[in-house]
């Protein structure tokens, strides 16, 4: 290869070799001298710095040019380059090199990095310009600009012939800097051409590691003459005389992207290097400049056939496709696009591209070998497919750091499971892939191939489980093409896999109940998915591939449930507690208890109320529709985040009206899918703590900024207290206790006539935040006594209006009283049990005059829908704070998790249980420390924070009912 660039570089010096295009779009453009002089350079540097020949120098860089200049300055210096996958954690990488040290023939005597680009360009360039060491340290904002260092530094030496006696000193001073800077140019050209003479492409050029999605990332051992060899090859069959114009967007530390520069410098041909892959710009570029070949995996040919919107991939001559079995949608939709693509095989051991074939109207999915190439069937089965043996010109010589497998005359075996036919080869998967089902062998491959056949699909993944009535069986990811999906980040789809239930598609159960519905006639029963799970976007990795280890892991982190238990109970309250409603005596509720495949739990609460005096929903009713209804649904499904559980009720025509019973079972999942992921609740819902690990402070208090979701689990967040009505003195007495426990806001029960006892509160604690609840107990007529509450100094006044009491004068509609109501009040109303139904919600939302609203989870139907409301009361200003249902402390947790989202802005209802009911059904008990509830306790760290205290919870349970998968 050095051979053919210093060709290039006598003949052709000004040429542009290379442009590179940064992440910002910004264009440098390189010419085959500026190259081989900065190229040269670095290997000196390098030299100098300790790399001897046939050491190893690691790069962990993204697509850039100093990455270009390294591939040469290993050849120039007879070094090795070490690809880093530059997408990969610090401790994958050590783990990585780790590997490289115990090998005995390999030393890693230099890593360039991100951090220590800039410096190693820049002594680079001080070499050239004969800058001593000093020189080359001083501050870069003294300095010119990179590329006018650069180009002042290749350029050829000035005669200072002609200048004045005057200027004598300044020329004595400039001819002796472009002595020096003449002494270093010819120094590094005499390097570069003696370092050409003896170029060995026997030598190692390059150690790339593979994926390691079938297990370990191997080392793989490349010479210069094996990658040469397998980029002749490539040429030779699609390049054609002229070598054509590469734009190269896959990632360097990739073989195949690596192979477009080896490529474009044996052609003695100009490319593009893009540091991102971006469609839009790489089809702008295409015409500019005159691009003829671009390498890419299949989600980039999707992204660029989405953008094509001028036609612009007829103009290439070749897009070369690999990275994984092709894609027969996104070939269809090539081939109706006009774009001529060959489609390739190869892996990082054969040094890329190995065999490729046009996609044609007669394609049929067999490949040509590149010339030099030879493969081989070994054990080949009855329809001819067996083991694939190759060898050839880019086939390497063995891992570093694993066994190779070969045949007894030296073809290696690649994994593979392929037939030869008429001269094609046919290649179907890996092999390590097959797994045996019932005594059948079962190659996803098989089934990836019928499910991207069907419509809506952009591609699918499908890999073994293990199962106690088959031994393995096969489960299947999807993801939806372009029309039918969603747009989401990487970090979308990993935490939220599907949003498409909020744009009005198909839910993600929707989906895949239809995807097994088209699969049927295709695949036999042993072939059929176990689960078809749907995401609106893969994970992949930096080269464009799918990430396989990503979705194995999602597929472990699955919510399964295998069986739901309803714990009915009734907790006697200590003390009667009085309410403008009526006397609750005691509080009868059910827990909801999942268990998954794992036997894992999770909690949820029905607070539901045994008749209808607070909504139009009751205990016997919830607990009908989640035996019948709601429960088989859960125990149907399979989810990959509990996001999408709301989205599978709403297909529930018969549970429409009871979101109490869905916002009980829900959050149960949200517990478990906590207790599966390792993640208390309020991280998993978006929660933030204060740097001192409270999620949420009384605004106005001066507590440290809130800051983003904390690694420890333990969070504290401020609770509220509820004072049931009284006498004047004994509401005092109440919320002095409340106030001396910690307590940061009071609530008090009122209803008419409750006026005295909370001005006597008023003035026993002026200072204390107090709230007020009329559970709908006043009329128009008590207008006066609204006022003297008006004058109390209460944060809000909760429902003051009985809802079926309209006035013979002015509106009828409860929203339009409360609206005109607040209009004469300048303490805001809050709403509550107003809002039974989703459409009371949207109703509610038409007066700008009501602004306050208490958000109980159970009434959304559950966490996502409570989310939801949240985001929208953000985006319209209102304030919202978390209210209570005389619940346990598994409901009392879901809402304290809530306080510490942003946009909770005071204490919610989430007080003691003990100050309510003798008994405590949670484990740990359910308290309130200094007015804090501290989530996320030692030993409980994880969803909700709780189980359930068996013992507690056989004294006051009613009855238990249990559905299982």
């Amino acid at each position: 290869m050095i051979s053919a660039f210093e060709s290039m570089v006598r003949r052709y010096p000004q040429r542009t070799c290379f442009t590179y295009v940064d992440e910002v779009g910004c264009e440098t453009s390189y010419s085959y001298r500026e190259v081989r002089m900065l190229a040269a350079a670095l290997a000196r540097h390098l030299q100098a710095r300790g790399v001897q020949r046939g050491d190893c120098v690691a790069v962990d860089l993204p697509n850039c040019s100093l990455y270009v200049l390294l591939m040469l300055a290993a050849a120039y210096g007879s070094f090795t380059l070490v690809a880093m996958n530059n997408r990969l954690t610090p401790g994958e990488k050590l783990t990585r090199l780790l590997e490289l040290e115990r090998c005995p023939d390999v030393r890693v005597s230099f890593r360039v990095d991100e951090d220590a680009a800039q410096a190693l360009f820049d002594r680079a360039i001080a070499l050239l310009a004969g800058e001593d060491r000093a020189d080359s340290a001083t501050s870069r904002a003294t300095r010119p600009s990179f590329m006018a260092r650069t180009a002042a530094a290749v350029a050829e030496p000035r005669s200072s012939r002609g200048l004045g006696r005057a200027s004598s000193q300044r020329a004595t001073r400039r001819r002796r800097d472009e002595t020096q800077r003449q002494d270093a140019l010819e120094e590094i050209i005499h390097f570069a051409e003696r370092s050409a003479h003896v170029f060995d492409a026997k030598n190692r050029a390059l150690i790339m590691f593979t994926s390691g999605s079938t297990g370990k990332a191997k080392a793989v051992s490349l010479a210069w003459s094996q990658l040469c060899g397998a980029a002749e090859a490539s040429n030779a069959t699609l390049c054609g005389s002229d070598g054509g114009v590469w734009q190269a967007a896959l990632p360097l530390c990739h073989v195949g992207g690596f192979q477009v520069i080896v490529r474009s410098f044996l052609a003695g041909s100009q490319f593009v290097l893009y540091r991102h892959f971006d469609a839009k710009r790489l089809l702008s570029d295409a015409g500019r400049v005159r691009a003829t070949h671009v390498s890419v995996v299949d989600k980039m040919l999707q992204d660029l056939l989405v953008a094509d919107d001028s036609g612009v991939l007829r103009q290439y001559r070749c897009i070369l496709l690999g990275g994984s079995a092709a894609n027969p949608q996104t070939l269809s939709q090539a081939k109706m696009a006009g774009a001529r693509v060959y489609v390739s095989y190869g892996m990082t051991e054969t040094s890329s591209q190995m065999a490729h074939a046009q996609v044609t109207s007669s394609f049929d999915g067999g490949l040509r070998l590149l010339p030099g190439y030879e493969a081989r069937i070994v054990d080949p089965d009855a329809q001819g497919f067996g083991r694939l043996a190759v060898k050839g010109p880019g086939v390497f010589g063995g891992y570093l750091n694993a066994r190779a497998a070969y045949t007894v005359d030296g073809l290696f075996l690649t994994g593979d499971t392929a037939a030869l036919a008429n001269g094609r080869l046919y290649v179907k998967e890996r092999t390590a892939d097959m797994f045996v089902s019932g005594g059948e062998n079962v190659y996803p491959a098989e089934i990836h191939d019928k499910l991207v056949r069907i419509p809506g699909i952009a591609d699918a993944y499908v890999f073994g489980v293990p199962d106690p009535q088959w031994g393995r069986r096969p489960v299947a990811f999807v993801e939806r093409a372009y029309d039918d999906a969603v747009p989401q980040t990487h970090s979308q789809a990993l935490s939220a896999p599907s949003a498409s239930a909020a744009h009005g598609q198909l839910t993600p159960q929707q989906f895949s109940a239809s995807v097994r519905t088209s699969l049927a006639p295709r695949l036999s029963k042993l072939y059929q998915p176990r689960c078809i799970c749907v995401l609106d976007r893969f994970p992949r990795t930096g080269v464009g591939k799918v990430d396989r280890s990503a979705l194995e892991a999602l597929y472990d982190k699955r919510i399964e449930v295998t069986r739901i238990t309803l714990h009915r109970i009734r907790l006697p309250f200590i003390q009667p507690f009085k309410m403008a409603k009526g006397l609750l005596r005691s509080r009868e509720s059910i827990l909801v208890e999942v268990q998954d495949h794992a036997g894992r739990t999770g909690l949820g609460e029905c607070v539901a109320f045994e008749t209808d005096w607070y909504l139009p929903e009751t205990l016997d009713q919830d607990e009908r529709v989640l035996k019948e209804v709601l429960a088989p649904v859960v125990l149907s499904e399979v989810y990959l985040h509990p996001s999408e559980v709301g989205a599978s009720f709403a297909r529930c025509a018969e549970a429409a009206g009871f979101p109490l019973a869905q916002g009980a079972l829900e959050p149960a999942l949200w517990d478990l899918y906590g207790k599966i992921v390792g993640k208390p609740l309020w991280q998993l819902i978006g929660g933030q703590a204060n740097e001192d690990g409270v999620g949420k402070e009384t605004a106005g208090k001066g507590k440290a900024p809130r800051t983003s979701a904390a690694a420890s689990p333990t969070v504290a967040v401020p609770a509220g207290a509820v004072v049931g009505i009284g006498s004047p003195r004994d509401t005092v007495e109440a919320v002095r206790r409340c106030v001396e426990a910690g307590y940061r806001r009071v609530k008090l029960k009122v209803a008419p006539g409750s006026a005295p006892a909370v001005c006597a509160v008023r003035e026993a604690f002026p200072q204390t935040m107090l709230t007020l609840d009329a559970n709908q107990s006043f009329m128009e007529r008590d207008l006066d006594e609204l006022r003297v509450l008006d004058g109390c100094g209460a944060a809000w006044i909760e429902e003051p209006l009985d809802a079926r009491c309209a006035p013979t004068v002015g509106p009828a509609d409860l929203f339009a009283r409360l609206a005109r109501l607040q209009r004469t009040l300048s303490t805001p109303l809050c709403l509550d049990e107003s809002i039974a139904r989703p459409h009371d919600l949207a109703r509610a939302l038409q007066y700008p005059e009501l602004r306050c609203y208490a958000l109980k989870i159970a009434k959304m139907g559950g966490v996502q829908p409570s989310l939801d409301f949240l985001r929208l009361a953000q985006s319209r200003g209102l304030s919202v704070w978390m209210g209570g249902m005389y619940d346990t402390g598994v409901s009392k947790r879901l809402h304290a998790a809530f306080e510490t989202l942003p946009g909770i802005d005071a204490p919610g209802d989430i007080g003691a249980t003990a100050r309510y009911f003798a008994t405590e059904v949670t484990d740990p008990p359910y308290t309130v420390e200094r007015g804090l509830v501290t989530l996320g306790r030692s030993g409980y760290e994880y969803g909700l924070g709780c189980d359930l205290n068996r013992v507690a919870l056989s004294s006051v349970l009613v009855e238990s009912m249990v559905a299982a998968r």
